[in-house]
């Protein structure tokens, strides 16, 4: 087989790096050599810049001249008088001046508008040169301007039109006189200077087309330049640049302005090729080099010999040593005879080092024996342990996987060999879903152990997701170096599932999902702490439902948790994603709004409110109007504790409710605990005083009759008010509550009712005795509690008989939801009252529009609409469309019916139109005393 020549030169070789340290010696002159050749290049280079400045500038001004001569001539032709005379006059002036100037092709004279109206040559047709820039120049600067390169449409020839401005007395332009200079006549103005050979000399006007060029003149005016030869011609002026020009040929060029900015705009280069300049330092360069390469062939030719003479045959013996100890034989010497040079020395170590390894060999065998039982134990050990296991080298590259990891990760151990830990071992945190870094990365880097965050998901390599623990720690050899980590984790997935399961049903409610109570009161806490170092503005909303425990008494327990589960609905798509919304127990929930202002806090709230309110409650056949009365307090700072803040959200709470429900109220500091204290205490002492001291006062509302073809009668609503201290009547929505709640109510309706009859019954007598007794009806409001009362019926009938007041002249008003709660005991009431003459209506009807299905039951005589409807029918075409099917239906059912808060004119005329029967409000009349006060009684 033939070995190729790098095989036989072996350039690997002692021999071929002695080879290489000659020719290292000869590379410094080379390089001086090269160092040389590239300065006699600059020199020549910088030689042949200055004699091209000067060849330039001397044809720069060669034109210049030229131009400058054409201006002079122009000047003193402008001041003629020629000019100013007939267009023949002028024209038969100008041709003799252009038979006197040679280089001309033509002169004229350019009117303000751009005429031309005399030339030296004839004119065939009328010309304008009014768009022409060096026309406008010379008007506008009233100087000298020569314009760009044109082609004459008379002269037929290459030329630049040259203008100068011809004044009247007063110094203002008249007109323009241009002449036409022959481009060729200025190229025979640089003929004359002595070019290098293959030089290129180009003068172009300021668009870059060319106007003079020696060699070629005749191929090259009229042409534009390259452009990057003309924008150094732009950006330099005056300097030189390397360019290539479009003949494919590099040229040294040097540029020069044709005269100062008032003479011209055009650009001078000569450009000379670069190979002719450096074309001498070139040829000395090869010369020297060549010079050079004979030296170094003689060098290496010595040196190939010398060499294996001296040292080479030496080295081959020990190369010949070597691999006989590579391929096992430890007893092979070198039997190089010892001296004091280097190579010997050389090989007396090289024999030692081989008795060396003989020894060492004996020792390793035996080690290595010891050492793969010890790791037979240690494989054994990790195959059988729960934990998964995996090593890694010092880069973090796996090494070794126990089965319990290769289930885990979905990686089997041949797979994942070599492979980066980070690759197999994917963790992500199992809440945020972010990535978790590499524990193997990490303990190399902090040299360290290392353990995983608790909510670590490992994300095996099937797709399955395991929670997992895990600690990482490096391996050290015996010097301490680290050399590889080892990883151990295992699956907690079934006892984390149960520590979330465990967690979220601390901190929820298990009926609505929302937060309870105790997550709810440790958010807040938490806030509060925060407060005092960082103040923010927040906001705490206390809800309680106002129609919850009517849901729940009517229709049971399921109907008031599903009420609560479809209310919470509602609620959360309401509030941000940074509050806490939760349910506080029973029918109350608590908002935390968390960096709220007060305003966008009280919108919040109405939302909430709103919402609620315009929700009906749908069970079986039952429809349920849902009100909320919402306590607000907004805070700052950590002044309040959180028992006061809580205090303080149920005080807001309950004076909402004490202020007729189904609003917000806005935590004030009077409010608590003065308010609460008057909300609990001050009611029930002040009703209780009212009974004592006969404070409590009836107000008559008149109902008026809406059809004039039914006999008119007066019919009244009875409405109860109490005395204040001042003297000012306090509205039943402020007492009624607290009336309700200390179940004052029954005493209450009792004493309206004894009271009223008692009036009444006097009223009547005192009528004229033909009249009709039926002709003066009151309306009295009969109260859920007493409906409760077994005795109030029989009580209601000792009244009629004791104060012998006829049965027709009084009509129980029964509220709508009352009696859907009640709807038993509202049934034997009126099934009790009706058969002897006694009227009876249906109060706020429309809160509930299930009471639809109750009207056959219940035979009541009125309905009255539920006043929201009346305020909210002009302007909303749903309510009028309600109170108008509640119309219809009251009216097939044979129900007179009542309109509530009728306050103007308006609704009124809206409402007749329905065919409503009755109207009561502001409209009507205002309220009146039912009768005198007590001490005016007892004179009566």
């Amino acid at each position: 087989m033939k070995k190729s020549l790098g095989q036989k030169l072996n350039f690997d070789s002692l021999r071929s790096r002695l080879l290489v340290l000659v020719l290292l010696a000869i590379v410094p002159p080379v390089i001086l050599t090269v160092y040389g050749a590239w300065k006699e290049r600059q020199q020549a280079i910088r030689i042949t810049e200055d004699n091209l400045q000067q060849m330039t500038q001397l044809a720069a001004t060669s034109e210049a001249r030229m131009i400058e001569g054409a201006r002079q001539l122009l000047t003193v032709l402008s001041t003629l008088p020629e000019l100013q005379g007939s267009p023949k006059t002028c024209s038969q002036f100008l041709a003799s001046v252009l038979k006197r100037n040679e280089g001309y092709t033509n002169f004229g004279l350019i009117q303000l508008n751009g005429d031309v109206t005399c030339s030296a040559l004839p004119l065939q047709n009328k010309v304008n040169l009014g768009s022409r820039a060096y026309f406008k120049q010379t008007v506008e600067q009233r100087t000298f301007t020569a314009g760009d390169y044109v082609f004459g449409r008379m002269s037929r020839r290459h030329t630049i039109n040259l203008t100068y401005p011809v004044l009247d007395n007063s110094g203002n332009v008249r007109s323009v006189i241009f002449a036409a200079l022959d481009l060729s006549y200025l190229d025979r103005f640089v003929s004359d200077i002595a070019l290098p050979n293959g030089a290129v000399l180009i003068t172009a006007d300021s668009r870059g087309t060319i106007i003079a060029r020696r060699p070629d003149p005749e191929k090259w005016i009229g042409t534009r330049t390259s452009p990057s030869l003309f924008d150094v011609m732009i950006k330099v002026g005056f300097g030189t640049s390397e360019l290539t020009d479009t003949d494919g040929i590099t040229r040294l060029h040097a540029f020069a302005p044709v005269g100062t900015s008032n003479v011209s705009n055009f650009k001078v280069s000569i450009g000379v090729p670069m190979d002719d300049i450096v074309a001498p330092a070139n040829k000395l360069q090869m010369v020297e080099l060549a010079t050079l390469a004979v030296i170094a062939l003689l060098a290496l030719l010595a040196a190939w010999f010398v060499g294996d003479v001296i040292i080479l045959r030496r080295v081959k013996t020990l190369v010949r040593t070597a691999d006989q100890v590579g391929a096992g034989n430890l007893r092979a010497r070198t039997g190089i005879r010892y001296g004091r040079e280097e190579i010997s020395q050389l090989a007396r170590a090289f024999d030692g080092m081989i008795a060396s390894l003989q020894q060492h060999e004996t020792e390793r065998e035996e080690s290595k024996a010891v050492l793969f039982a010890e790791k037979e134990r240690a494989q054994v050990t990790l195959a059988s342990i729960a934990d998964a296991v995996i090593t890694t080298d010092k880069l973090g590259n796996i090494e070794y996987m126990n089965p319990v990891a290769e289930q885990l990760t979905g990686w089997s151990k041949a797979e994942a060999e070599g492979l980066p830990s980070s690759r197999v071992f994917r963790i992500i945190n199992g809440f945020t879903r972010e990535p978790v870094a590499d524990p193997v990365e990490t303990a190399l880097a902090q040299q360290d152990n290392v353990e995983l965050s608790k909510d670590s998901v490992l994300l095996s390599r099937n797709g399955n997701e395991y929670a997992v623990e895990d600690s990482a720690a490096p391996i050290r050899d015996r010097d301490g170096e680290i050399i590889g980590v080892v990883l151990v984790f295992h699956d907690v997935s079934d006892s984390r599932k149960l520590a979330i399961q465990l967690s979220h049903q601390a901190a929820h409610d298990p009926l609505t999902g929302l937060f309870n109570r105790r997550e709810f009161e440790r958010r807040l806490e938490l806030a509060i702490d925060t407060l005092a170092r960082q103040p923010r503005q927040h906001a705490l909303l206390y809800l309680d439902l106002d129609q919850f425990k009517i849901v729940n008494d009517t229709c049971g327990h399921s109907a008031g948790d599903e009420l609560l589960r479809q209310i919470t609905a509602l609620l959360q798509p309401l509030v941000r994603d940074s509050d806490t919304l939760a349910r506080l127990g029973g029918d109350e929930f608590g908002a935390f709004l968390e960096n709220c202002s007060p305003e966008s806090a009280v919108r919040i709230a109405e939302k909430l409110r709103q919402t609620i309110c315009d929700f009906h409650f749908i069970w079986q056949d039952k429809i349920f109007p849902i009100g909320v009365s919402i306590g607000l307090v907004n805070f700052n700072n950590n002044t309040l504790s959180l028992p006061d803040l809580l205090s303080a959200a149920d005080t807001a709470c309950y004076m909402a409710k004490d202020s007729g429900r189904n609003r917000v109220h806005i935590y004030r500091t009077e409010d608590h605990p003065q308010g609460a204290r008057e909300g609990e205490i001050k009611w029930n002492e002040r009703i209780q005083k009212a009974f004592e001291n006969d404070s409590f006062q009836l107000q008559a509302q008149r109902i008026a009759n809406l059809k004039p073809n039914r006999k008119d009668h007066l019919f009244e609503e009875l409405r109860l008010y109490m005395a204040g201290e001042n003297g000012r009547l306090i509205p039943p929505s402020a007492f009624m509550p607290a009336a309700e709640r200390y179940h004052f109510m029954p005493t209450i309706d009792r004493w309206v009712i004894r009271t009223a009859f008692a009036q009444h019954a006097a009223t009547l007598r005192a009528m004229d005795a033909g009249g009709d007794l039926g002709a003066h009806v009151l309306m009295l409001k009969i109260s859920g509690n007493s409906l409760d009362d077994e005795h109030f019926i029989e009580f209601v009938h000792e009244q009629f008989i004791e104060f012998d007041l006829p049965r027709n002249a009084i009509c129980f008003s029964i509220a709508e939801t009352t009696a859907i709660a009640n709807l038993t005991r509202a049934l034997r009431f009126i099934e009790a009252l009706k058969p002897h003459g006694c009227l009876f209506a249906l109060d706020d009807f429309g809160s509930g529009m299930s009471s639809f299905a109750y009207l056959k039951h219940l035979h009541v005589d009125f309905l009255k609409i539920d006043g929201s409807y009346i305020r909210g029918m002009a302007s909303d075409p749903v309510d009028y469309a309600k109170v108008e099917a509640i119309q219809r239906i009251s009216s097939v059912m044979g129900i007179d019916t009542i309109a509530q808060n009728v306050d103007d004119a308006e609704k009124l005329a809206m409402l007749q139109r329905i065919g409503i029967g009755y109207a009561e409000g502001a409209v009507v009349g205002k309220s009146i005393s039912f009768y005198p006060p007590a001490e005016s009684n007892a004179t009566a």
